[in-house]
């Protein structure tokens, strides 16, 4: 996606195709253990059995719901916001307070407080060496402040620039687009937020994708 001169509808394909596939993952860890769960993905009907498995992690489950806000369909957010990121085991990570506060907001119940908790912990892991998910542009979707929004655009994409710069980062396939980001992006301008920043990192034909509601 973050190749000038692909084609957008190709990408979008793609990316609906990723979304389906992580909500029908969700749908299959909501039903009742050993049940037969069926599923749509690219046009085909598929049947499963009903598990809880290590597919369901909470890692799975914040990238899922990137694909979901990328795409904008709200079928394929459902299963997402009912099941959460703890629905087969508990997290623990150190993205654990970031998930939470993104699925509060999905789900509307206090946001606020958990999105507070993943700033905290975003400022605490600061020096630990890793990226961590964009909890700052959360908070400001939280507390509806589109201008506020911009500023915190531009300063998370030029870490993640800076980031991946360093040594052989360049080349890891998550250098191009942070999905998460990017998962937000598309978000607030389903809100009918105007994005200001224009950068290499924000796809601009995913962008224009996503109309207003």
């Amino acid at each position: 996606a973050g190749n000038p001169g692909n084609d957008t509808a190709a990408q979008l394909a793609t990316l609906r195709l990723a979304s389906q596939m992580g909500a029908a993952l969700f749908r299959i860890a909501l039903a009742e253990p050993g049940a037969e769960t069926e599923v749509t993905i690219g046009g085909r009907t598929l049947r499963y059995p009903a598990e809880r498995g290590e597919e369901a992690s909470a890692g799975i489950w914040q990238t899922a719901v990137a694909f979901a806000l990328i795409t904008g369909v709200r079928e394929d957010l459902a299963p997402l916001v009912l099941t959460g990121p703890t629905v087969a085991h508990p997290d623990g990570s150190a993205f654990t307070a970031y998930r939470e506060a993104l699925h509060a907001y999905l789900k509307g119940t206090e946001p606020e407080a958990a999105a507070q908790r993943a700033l905290q912990e975003a400022e605490k892991a600061k020096h630990w060496g890793f990226t961590m998910p964009p909890a700052v542009l959360l908070s400001q979707l939280v507390e509806g402040d589109e201008e506020s929004f911009n500023l915190a655009l531009a300063d998370t994409l030029e870490a993640h620039r800076a980031y991946y710069q360093v040594a052989d980062r360049a080349d890891d396939p998550n250098a191009s687009v942070n999905l998460d980001v990017l998962a937000l992006t598309c978000h607030a301008r389903r809100r009918g937020w105007a994005i200001r920043v224009d950068s290499p990192y924000l796809p601009q034909g995913l962008l224009r994708a996503a109309e207003p509601f």
